[in-house]
């Protein structure tokens, strides 16, 4: 198994946390995590894929072990994804990236072309949230600012009922919960940071950025049949469609029976997913 080493960048007020795995020579992989997770998101698919490639696991700002201050926009991600990949010395990384840090590691590759080989979208980037059908931005960042566990082991429950025990990296739940005043523990993420990536996820220039890109993409879709209702399905096989006609040179792919956070439902299809095109 490949060792792995948690750093810290620190410099100018800026601290990002981040697990680096694989070896030095290595082509480099950086792992974008949802909102709300951390890094500790690809914990089970590290070890495979740092068999082959320098990866690079950092928890966003506002996650985890990194800064909680803000500007809690995707513009400021870019420039932290700027300034870690200069720390670690990477001139150039291929980035996979999941959930509303697609938008973002997407930007990066329209901003700085020369420095993204590839780019792997895990099942976000390509719709816009003021698109989705019964999105609420208000009440969305209500329920998961005040969402609230008894103890860690019951969020951990929470996860692992919808996606399986044995997806769920026993270092996940803790990585993201904090003891509250209440006593019950509650999101580390801050809710005005919930309310800023959710706003800059449902404001972002689909257009310009789509058409922007020119480095090599994949597009690792869910399965929207695993969604319950008809309205939301009809939404995300749209939504793909229409990204393959925005950036043609993209790749699509779905994982069969695949729910949203692919690298927990089906760490194995993900990593060949990644592989595969990777190579």
């Amino acid at each position: 198994m490949a060792e792995q080493k948690r750093k810290r960048l620190e410099k100018n007020g800026l601290v990002l946390a981040y697990t680096v795995a694989g070896r030095t020579e290595a082509p480099a992989l950086l792992l974008l995590h949802a909102i709300r997770n951390t890094s500790r998101l690809f914990d089970n698919i590290l070890p495979e894929l740092a068999k082959r490639y320098r990866v690079i696991a950092v928890d966003l700002r506002g996650h985890g072990e990194s800064v909680k201050q803000g500007p809690y926009t995707f513009e400021q991600i870019v420039e932290d994804i700027r300034a870690l990949l200069d720390a670690e010395e990477v001139g150039q990384a291929a980035i996979a990236a999941a959930s509303f840090s697609a938008v973002p590691a997407q930007m990066f590759a329209a901003a700085f072309p020369e420095r993204v080989a590839h780019l792997i979208l895990l099942d976000g980037g390509f719709y816009s949230l003021r698109e989705l059908p019964g999105f609420d931005r208000a009440s969305t960042v209500d329920r998961l600012a005040e969402t609230r566990f008894p103890a860690i082991a019951a969020a951990g429950e929470y996860y692992a009922v919808r996606y399986g025990k044995d997806g769920i990296p026993s270092s996940l739940p803790e990585s993201e919960l904090e003891r509250k005043e209440d006593g019950a523990y509650g999101y580390r993420l801050p809710r005005e940071a919930f309310d800023g990536y959710f706003q800059a996820y449902a404001t972002f220039d689909k257009e310009a950025l789509f058409a922007a890109l020119k480095c090599p993409v994949l597009l690792l879709l869910a399965d929207e049949m695993t969604l319950s209702g008809e309205t939301q399905q009809r939404f995300f096989q749209t939504a793909a469609a229409e990204y393959r006609q925005k950036v043609p040179h993209a790749i699509c792919q779905k994982i069969p029976h695949a729910q949203h956070l692919l690298m927990l439902t089906h760490p194995r299809e993900t990593v060949e997913g990644i592989i595969s095109f990777v190579r």
